[in-house]
């Protein structure tokens, strides 16, 4: 299929475009830059303003109409709802699907299939009782962007297979929810939101885009259908199983007036809820990879979850061979050239001239213009699908990266996952914020010289 995409830089979306190159799909994606060496997959990018109608040359170009579309942008509702947020909100998702239907409709056809993003809120606070497509919406804020988003879906030609996927909380250690409900657990301090009874219907980021490919090829699947696991929990379950998991105790409850005072109204995000099935989607033949809570958490964490760890995912498709790209990233001067040279990296002694397992790496460096010492070495090695580098000495208790190859496309797409912890942990967090947004510039840098010289 030839797929027209928007919000390919999201936790989704960015995941979706891979699978559907993997798929053997032609994406077209719509982003804010029109940039498509941001997205982590071979595409065609078409620069858009989410509230623009655009003409049908600019959207089409010279190519045959779109097979199917997927909408999924939109501003994120994890912020302070103020009225200028709130207006963001909306019009982000509800304007941009009415200019993107407006802009497809003077196409030649329209498109077979449209598969839009909604979410859960669209049921509001509902309690207890178990809920399925065919449940009545809810009040509230969310609920109402979701139905005004939803009911733009009306305007599509009666020819279009129409599917709004009402998204549950996405679990991913690489965005979303779950990074920032680790951040008080992981210092002992977790336990239940408000009264932790509120329902919580959640979905593994895997299992969300393999939700959205099944819909895709599923012409039997219309109207709204709910993409959360099978397994909905109270938010007290949630938090003993996270707790568990990481072997932290949880056992300070915050209280939802104190939720408020922080946060406003998006605080009904954490202490509202609603028991969503998936009624359709089971219905329809789909096979979940992590139906319960504990196989998500044992698949993001793995068998050893380290107390204090936190982690940093970036990736990158490049227009080379596997073979090539892996050879120049196996080769320690190369770090010197996509390093920004404000660090000052310098390799100054290696184990061996050969790169394998076992190899130790010296260099320096200075961060925040303080000298360091950095010493690596290469904890596996299969060329040419990845390796792993650990720190034994530097800046960070542990510092542990794989670095995986996948051809992709006519080249290769390069994920970093990166697990580290601070030194005199807790107390080293303390410049975690800073530590962060250094790790972020590095990628960023890192991103932009790979895509001119390898």
């Amino acid at each position: 299929m030839h797929v027209l995409l928007t919000g390919g830089t999201g936790l989704i979306g960015s995941r979706l475009g891979i699978s559907l190159v993997r798929a053997g799909h032609t994406v077209t994606s719509m982003t804010r830059s029109g940039k498509a060496a941001e997205l982590p997959f071979p595409n065609n990018c078409i620069q858009w303003n989410h509230q623009d109608v655009m003409a049908a040359d600019v959207l089409f170009g010279n190519s045959e109409s779109y097979d199917a579309v997927i909408h999924l942008a939109g501003e994120p509702v994890a912020q302070r709802w103020t009225r200028r947020a709130r207006e963001r909100i909306h019009s982000s998702r509800v304007q941009s699907s009415r200019a993107l239907i407006e802009s497809l409709k003077r196409g030649r056809t329209p498109p077979p299939i449209w598969i839009n993003a909604s979410a859960v809120g669209i049921y509001g606070n509902a309690g207890s009782v178990q809920l399925t497509e065919k449940s009545d919406r809810g009040a509230g804020f969310l609920s109402d962007v979701c139905f005004d988003w939803e009911a733009e879906l009306k305007a599509l030609s009666p020819s279009t297979r129409a599917v709004a996927v009402r998204f549950g909380v996405v679990l991913s250690l690489a965005g979303g929810a779950l990074p920032k409900m680790l951040g008080p657990i992981q210092y002992g301090l977790g336990g239940n939101i408000a009264s932790g009874k509120q329902w919580i219907s959640w979905i593994h980021v895997d299992d969300a885009v393999r939700a959205i490919l099944h819909v895709l090829s599923q012409d039997s699947i219309t109207g709204p259908i709910n993409v959360v696991a099978p397994e909905a929990l109270t938010n007290g379950e949630f938090t003993e199983k996270l707790t568990a998991t990481l072997k932290m105790p949880g056992f300070i409850s915050v209280p939802k007036i104190v939720l408020k005072a922080i946060l406003g109204e998006m605080s009904t995000i954490l202490v509202d809820g609603a028991n969503v099935f998936p009624n359709k989607l089971l219905a329809s033949g789909f096979v979940f990879s992590f139906p319960s809570l504990q196989s998500a958490f044992d698949n993001l964490f793995g068998p050893s979850p380290i107390r204090g760890a936190h982690y940093f995912y970036a990736s990158q498709w490049i227009k080379k061979p596997v073979d090539e790209t892996f050879d120049f990233f196996s080769r320690a001067e190369n770090l010197e050239k996509i390093t920004p040279p404000e660090l000052a990296f310098k390799i100054i002694a290696k184990s061996s001239s050969e790169m394998g397992r076992g190899l130790l790496i010296d260099y320096t460096l200075r961060i925040k213009k303080v000298p360091i010492h950095w010493r690596t070495r290469i904890e596996s090695w299969n060329p040419p699908h990845s390796f792993v580098d650990t720190q034994l000495r530097g800046p960070y208790r542990i510092w542990h990266h794989t670095h995986h190859f996948e051809a992709l496309g006519d080249g290769t797409l390069m994920s970093d996952v990166v697990q580290y912890k601070m030194h005199a942990w807790p107390f080293g967090d303390v410049a975690l914020p800073f530590v962060q947004g250094d790790i972020t510039s590095i990628f960023s840098y890192r991103k932009k010289v790979i895509s001119k010289i390898v």
